[in-house]
């Protein structure tokens, strides 16, 4: 996932020069555009003018220069204790990050932290061979059940994965180099998700926190500032219990952890390579619920003693570098500001301000087509236009009330991303953002009335022409961009709770050679010549290789749940496999959760080539059910790369 093309002097260019035209247009706003403006509305519109140029400074300072993030080669060999935290996810998510775990070459010892106390949990544990851990409450979340773990530990590093996140298997032969700097406290490594029908997800492998893991930290990097991102972390144990354990002030226990680390003088690394594979937020739900709670997490540290601004031992950089990831949240009430600035000035006629139409064409115009060329230009590709502006209406509400609670008692506490859920569509959109809904209804409401009254057939006070003209058509702009993303929610329809990998496998339906297209746990795509009743139930043969190149054999009775014949082509199946054995469901598991992934990202090498139970019994027929295409063991996916300072 590497930016390719962009010359590195055009966009630093673009940023300083959109930098400097911004502050001149504000030099003009503050000293020139006041005089006959609305006081309330003038002060909020520059305020919120304001935040968008230190947000674009504070971006353009982060990925201004990416670090060099590579891995380092080990010296010697570091016994690394392998944390698992769950607290209520389903066994199906831990089974998978545990077979993940076993998969890991470097020498470890995984543990299972059950905060939930399950009998399952404990059972999981035994089964997979991993140590199981569990406490008589739960205090402090998931930064409780890691600080009562570190008693138990004798390793001297320390690897947390999120219940989700399943691990390649080189994932601490990458990172646990870099320890061999005694300084080093904490090694990172970006996340990526296998789930690629999520909400967040943009298009393939490109998602909303592509920008921050791709761009952003690596600029974190160059100034010592990377931080603890919850999961896919190394950390050494001795520095943990140099702070005192993980912090517990805030529910944003990994990044106010690292401001404390750095205070201490310790030193923090990122590797920017793909390393493990998460579940993320399947539903606009659980992508609302997970942003809130780091929102309010990571601004909460704004109350404590380890705010940037006067945390003892911190540099220069490190402190910009912070500061730079807590402004990305002040950006939700920015645009609420913006938003109902422009519904005052329609509905009432009162100005923001004044100024000579030709200093907006000078001033005003430049700063914005500038800020947005640049905003596109540093990402490197990683975020768009209209991507950056997707997530910023959709976080507007949950990041709006976030900042509005610094200023009130800290309430709620911390609540697990549900690792399913499904998005039905339709109206129910608006429900999820209340805030948005009712500022896309007020906007077209004040539309409406303004342009009723410009044609004489409502009452509105009168407004200077060029204002007019200028307020209306930033209106239906933004009006379009909000219902966009409205309808494009309202139309994201996931109905699967496992998102089916695509593949292309050969198997044998009763005597018949298909073709298989995607598979997960509970179902698979198949390719047919002959085609079947929806309803039926069918014995697939099945065999996919595993981590050592080994083919396993599985026997699965499948239902018939859909069927289509394409034009000219063979039938597409939709089937849902009924009571596969455990030994049927973990090689699914493994097969899609672990041995797929590491190969797609050129993690691992296999040894062996056998071929698939089609193929050796006759290759001929391969071809009327799929093409050529079948006698290969997978589809190759390449990797392809907003979330500023996130």
């Amino acid at each position: 996932m590497k930016a390719r093309g962009y010359n590195e002097t055009v966009i630093r260019v673009v940023a300083a020069v959109a930098l400097l035209w911004g502050a001149a247009y504000l030099v003009w706003r503050i000293g020139w555009t006041w005089r006959g403006a609305n006081p309330v509305l003038y002060l909020a519109l520059l305020a919120a003018e304001l935040v968008g140029w230190v947000s674009l400074g504070f971006y353009a300072y982060l990925a201004w220069r990416r670090a060099s993030c590579t891995p380092v080669q080990a010296t010697v060999t570091r016994h690394v204790d392998v944390l698992v935290p769950t607290y209520d996810e389903p066994v199906a998510v831990l089974q998978a990050t545990l077979l993940g775990c076993a998969a890991v070459r470097h020498p470890h010892t995984t543990w299972l932290l059950d905060d939930g106390r399950r009998p399952e949990m404990e059972r999981l544990a035994h089964e997979m061979g991993v140590r199981y851990l569990t406490r008589p409450d739960n205090s402090h979340a998931k930064a409780g059940n890691i600080n009562h773990a570190l008693g138990h530990l004798e390793g001297e590093l320390v690897a947390v994965l999120d219940a989700d996140h399943v691990p390649l298997p080189d994932f601490l032969d990458e990172l646990v180099g870099h320890f061999d700097d005694p300084e080093v406290a904490l090694v990172q490594a970006p996340h990526e998700f296998s789930n690629l029908d999520s909400v967040q997800h943009i298009e393939g492998e490109v998602h909303e926190q592509s920008l921050f893991f791709r761009v952003i930290c690596p600029g974190k990097e160059r100034d010592g500032a990377t931080f603890w991102c919850g999961s896919g972390t190394v950390l050494r144990r001795s520095a943990l219990e140099d702070i005192g354990g993980v912090q517990t002030a805030t529910i944003a226990e990994d990044f106010h952890t690292s401001i404390v680390l750095h205070s201490r003088g310790w030193k923090t690394r990122y590797v920017d390579e793909t390393l493990l594979l998460g579940l993320a937020p399947h539903d606009l739900d659980s992508f609302l619920l997970q942003r809130s709670r780091w929102a309010r997490g990571n601004l909460r540290v704004l109350w404590t003693r380890e705010n940037p601004l006067w945390s003892p031992g911190l540099s220069l950089g490190q402190r910009l570098s912070y500061l730079g990831s807590l402004s990305h949240y002040f950006g939700g009430p920015q645009r609420l500001v913006m938003l109902a600035v422009l519904c005052a000035t329609l509905l009432t006629g009162l100005l923001p301000l004044y100024g000579e139409p030709v200093m907006f064409a000078v001033l005003w115009a430049p700063w914005v087509v500038l800020s947005l060329l640049a905003t596109k230009l540093l990402g490197r590709g990683h975020v768009g236009f209209t991507t950056a502006t997707r997530f910023g209406w959709m976080t507007m509400g949950i990041y709006s009330g976030a900042v509005a609670g610094l200023f009130l008692p800290a309430v709620g506490g911390f609540k697990v991303t549900p690792k399913e859920g499904v998005d039905e569509a339709g109206i129910g959109v608006i429900r999820r953002l209340p805030l948005l809904a009712f500022g896309a209804a007020v906007l077209f409401s004040a539309l409406v009335a303004r342009v009723c009254a410009a044609l004489g057939l409502a009452e509105l006070a009168a407004m200077p022409r060029f204002a007019l003209y200028v307020s209306i058509a930033i209106g239906v702009f933004e009006l379009c961009v909000i219902t966009g993303v409205l309808v494009s929610l309202g139309r994201h329809r996931q109905m699967r709770t496992n998102y089916r990998v695509q593949v292309d496998l050969a198997a044998r339906v009763e005597g018949e050679v298909v073709r298989v297209t995607d598979l997960t746990v509970g179902g698979a795509g198949l390719l047919v010549d002959r085609p079947r009743a929806v309803g039926s139930v069918l014995p697939l043969e099945l065999r996919v290789p595993d981590l050592q190149g080994n083919r396993r054999e599985l026997h699965l009775r499948a239902a018939v749940r859909s069927a289509a014949r394409a034009a000219d082509g063979p039938v597409r199946l939709g089937v849902e496999f009924l009571r596969p054995s455990d030994e049927d469901s973990e090689c699914l598991i493994e097969y899609s959760k672990v041995t797929l992934p590491a190969r797609r990202h050129g993690r691992t090498e296999l040894e062996g080539s056998g071929g698939h139970p089609a193929t050796e019994h006759t290759g001929a027929a391969v071809g009327a059910s799929g093409g050529a295409a079948a006698n290969s063991d997978e589809s190759g996916q390449g990797d392809s790369p907003r979330t500023p300072a996130a």
